[in-house]
């Protein structure tokens, strides 16, 4: 009997051990980078400060890890006023009437030593499915909370006219006034919940 009760223990203990664990975004400590080309010349860097949601991971199965995140496009800043509200006006990402940007994983592949996120990434009312190469660092202690957090990074590509950002100005040598592919690049931590 007492044979029985241990190894029930053990089962319960290996469960737990193999089950993914949740963590939180801190929008404090994350955010999401842009980079858009501006006039032919150079790239514009902004950032989205608000990002929530959260990540679920299990070091010992990598592939089950899944990320849904929020993103507020009024906490976009560019150090220039006049290109942050041109971002969030309705001929970009108009924040009044889509104020979210959203992506809700699927599924997780690994090709050639790279894991993807397989998800829908919403921006200006517009759902595509990506593939968004992924690394994960920890879990580790974060010393400010003393709870286990873990370390989310990303980059990837996007054109902004698939998803319906279609501003598309032109200066006189046909030159596009700003680019249609945005550098997206995602710096996240996330604590354990």
């Amino acid at each position: 009997m007492r044979e029985n009760i241990y190894i029930l223990i053990a089962l319960i203990f290996f469960q737990a051990e193999t089950l993914a664990q949740t963590y939180k975004i801190d929008s404090g400590h994350s955010s999401v980078q842009i980079n858009i080309e501006r006039f032919g010349v150079i790239d514009v860097v902004g950032r989205f400060k608000d990002v929530q949601g959260s990540i679920s991971f299990n070091t010992d199965d990598p592939t089950a890890t899944s990320a849904s995140s929020v993103i507020k496009v009024d906490s976009y800043d560019a150090n220039n006023i006049g290109g942050e509200e041109a971002v969030k006006s309705p001929a970009f990402l108009d924040a009044a009437k889509y104020p979210e940007i959203t992506f809700q994983s699927k599924s997780t592949k690994e090709e050639e030593g790279q894991m993807y996120l397989i998800g829908d990434l919403t921006i200006h009312g517009t759902t595509n499915e990506i593939a968004l190469p992924y690394t994960i660092k920890g879990p580790l202690m974060d010393l400010a909370t003393q709870k286990m957090s873990v370390a989310f990074q990303a980059k990837t590509t996007i054109n902004r006219q698939d998803y319906g950002v279609s501003f598309d100005r032109q200066l006189p040598n046909g030159t596009k006034i700003v680019g249609d592919e945005v550098d997206i690049t995602l710096t996240v931590l996330a604590i354990e919940e």
